[in-house]
């Protein structure tokens, strides 16, 4: 299409430019042979006659004693000068081209010849200058024919029919001349309109974009405002459009978004703005609404019309959105507010399994509103390096020595104050930072690791969680590989921690992941075990070296006799899947002795350390290695 473009565009310059050029090659034609006849036939002529005449005239009075010799003479200089300029020269040449003209030239030429002794000799009052007159009526008789048939001869009117038909030529490439300027005026104003248009549309969908429907909605409000009507925002988003577009390929999200768009727009009114703001969001004005009742009618029909099954390049799709609605003037008064109330009404119905709409309320704000507070924080603090790494030891049970640490996240917001890493975790994987938290984790960690190592103390593992989105929607074992490459921490100086739940969200490959991971040298360690769903058969297959019981039932120890067998099975249970046992949230001496003689390797617990920062670790670990060489000694 854009080689036909550019064809048809060069076309129309190159015909534009043929036709200015011979345009104006035709009347500098014209131009010349209207000159050309001007000086020669025209001016040349006529002056010659002019001049004979004078001379006659000059003649007359001589003989009547009112003329000197003197003046006499001078206008004979003329007329023989005029002659002499007609015999030769470019310029005089359509003059001598006449029939008889030359001869005529060398006639009057060979008389004034012989006139001139005679002139010389003339006195004032002579009679013999009316005889000459006499003898120069003849050659002013031919220069008269010549004169006219200059002007109404045959060459004179051939001379005209080539004037006309260069000018007939000169105005039908003037026309041409015309019309190409007025192709490329519209061919400009039509891009023009394209442009325009690809501006203030979507390409994809060929729905309105995101700048129109602002324009859009600051115009209807005002209208609105005048006519005290009410005006709806709908913000409608696609739930799980990632997974679609990752599992089967762009083309078919692409086709997904063209299908959903043209049912969006036949489910509206022709009079309302069909928008998409971009991915898989998009928005609705609808105007002249009465009450909220027929905004809820809308979304039902939208519910209706999207929440189905789609035939979409073979495959069978059933895409669901959210919906979230705001009213003007009831709940935003502005553009920008409504459109924030719509997308916070929008974000509590995809929070919501229960429902696929929400209408606005005051309410939903603050929650919205600190979710997307944190989430701009969290991506400046991770690009600032402002969020804080602390690290808790594992002890082996036995030596009561540090043999690990594990990592956890630290982060105090300015206006929050402290954020939970539960918290930062499910914020970084609602706003898309879940790879950019778990690199960001990782790269510290081994960092960290190997800043202990090349400083001399006791060698020790350092390890970490990993986020459900991170095990699931991205390349972890690609991540780690790189992390461990920049660092060069050794594999076996790692630990990922991966919940029993996160294992369950993607059952096939979960154990591929896994067996990945252990070929790159890491440990692996099932955390939080005894909180999930897992099967023993799904154990089974797992590559774990560790098994952590989580910090609830640990705390729930000597409540009730069968806590401790609950314990005891979880341990027998590992062991017998040839993993070790780490203890969480041992905070007593009595729970650590239990847990020794049920053989519990490992724990951790306020009862040995709190999380500290690197530094403080860095303090334990010397003294350590103190404690270690004063034993040697």
């Amino acid at each position: 299409m854009n080689r036909v473009k550019l064809f048809i565009l060069t076309f129309v310059v190159l015909m534009f430019a043929a036709s200015s050029i011979i345009s104006t090659q035709r009347h500098t034609q014209v131009t010349d042979i209207l000159t050309v006849s001007m000086k020669t036939v025209g001016w040349a002529a006529s002056e010659l006659e002019l001049e004979m005449l004078k001379f006659m005239q000059a003649l007359r009075l001589t003989a009547l004693n009112d003329m000197k010799a003197e003046y006499l003479q001078l206008r004979f200089e003329l007329l023989w000068s005029r002659v002499d300029v007609l015999s030769v020269g470019e310029e005089t040449r359509e003059f001598r081209n006449q029939t008889g003209a030359t001869e005529f030239l060398q006639d009057i030429k060979q008389y004034l010849v012989e006139l001139e002794p005679e002139l010389l000799s003339l006195k004032m009052g002579d009679q013999n200058a009316i005889r000459i007159v006499q003898e120069l009526k003849p050659f002013q008789t031919q220069v008269r024919e010549f004169n006219v048939k200059s002007f109404s001869g045959d060459k004179a009117w051939g001379g005209l029919k080539q004037i006309h038909s260069l000018q007939n030529d000169a105005n039908i490439f003037f026309i041409g001349l015309l019309l190409s300027g007025c192709i490329l005026v519209l061919l400009v104003i039509r891009e023009s309109a394209i442009n325009r248009k690809q501006a203030l549309h979507d390409s994809l969908t060929g729905l309105a974009n995101r700048h129109f429907f602002q324009n859009s909605l600051e115009k209807t409000i005002a209208h609105s405002r005048r006519n005290n009507s009410r005006t709806a925002v709908h913000m409608i988003d696609m739930n799980e459009f990632k997974e679609i577009n990752d599992r089967l390929g762009h083309a078919v999200g692409d086709a997904l978004l063209q299908e959903v768009a043209s049912r969006l727009t036949q489910s509206v009114c022709l009079s309302d703005v069909v928008a998409r703001l971009g991915g898989d969001e998009f928005g609705i004005i609808q105007k002249n609404i009465t009450s909220s009742e027929e905004c809820v009618q809308l979304a039902q029909h939208i519910h209706e019309q999207i929440n189905c099954e789609m035939n979409v390049h073979g495959y069978r799709l059933y895409p669901n959105v959210s919906i979230g609605i705001s009213v003007f003037p009831d709940d935003a008064e502005h553009p920008d507010k409504l459109l924030n109330n719509a997308d916070t009404a929008m974000y509590c119905a995809k929070n919501n399994d229960d429902v696929y709409y929400r209408l606005f309320e005051q309410e939903m704000n603050d929650s919205v509103l600190r979710y997307r507070i944190l989430a701009e924080s969290l991506q400046t603090a991770l690009d600032h390096d402002q969020i804080q790494q602390v690290y808790q030891p594992i002890i082996c049970l036995k030596t009561k020595r540090i043999v690990a640490v594990e990592a956890l996240l630290r982060w105090h917001h300015e206006q929050y104050g402290y954020i939970s890493p539960l918290e930062v975790v499910s914020i970084a994987e609602e706003a898309g930072l879940a790879e950019k938290l778990n690199e960001w984790v990782l790269l510290k960690a081994c960092s960290q690791n190997m800043s202990w190592r090349k400083a001399g103390l006791p060698l020790i593992q350092v390890s970490v969680n990993i986020s459900p989105a991170m095990y699931t929607r991205y390349d972890l074992v690609g991540v780690v590989s790189r992390t461990l490459s920049m660092t060069g921490l050794p594999a076996d100086q790692l630990i990922i921690e991966v919940t029993e739940d996160t294992t369950m969200q993607d059952i096939e490959s979960s154990p591929d992941i896994l067996q990945k991971l252990r070929r790159l040298g890491v440990e692996l360690a099932l955390d939080d075990f005894g909180t999930g769903y897992s099967s023993l058969s799904h154990l089974k297959k797992m590559p774990f070296q560790k098994l952590k019981i989580d910090k609830v039932f640990i705390q729930e120890l000597n409540n009730a006799p069968k806590d401790m067998s609950f314990i005891r099975t979880i341990i027998n249970l590992a062991h017998g899947l040839g993993m070790q046992v780490v203890a969480e949230g041992i905070e007593v001496i009595e729970h650590y002795e239990d847990l020794y003689l049920e053989g519990c390797e490992y724990g951790q617990g306020y009862l040995f350390y709190k999380p500290a920062p690197s530094h403080e670790i860095e303090c334990i670990l010397q003294e350590n290695l103190n404690t270690i060489d004063s034993r040697a000694l």
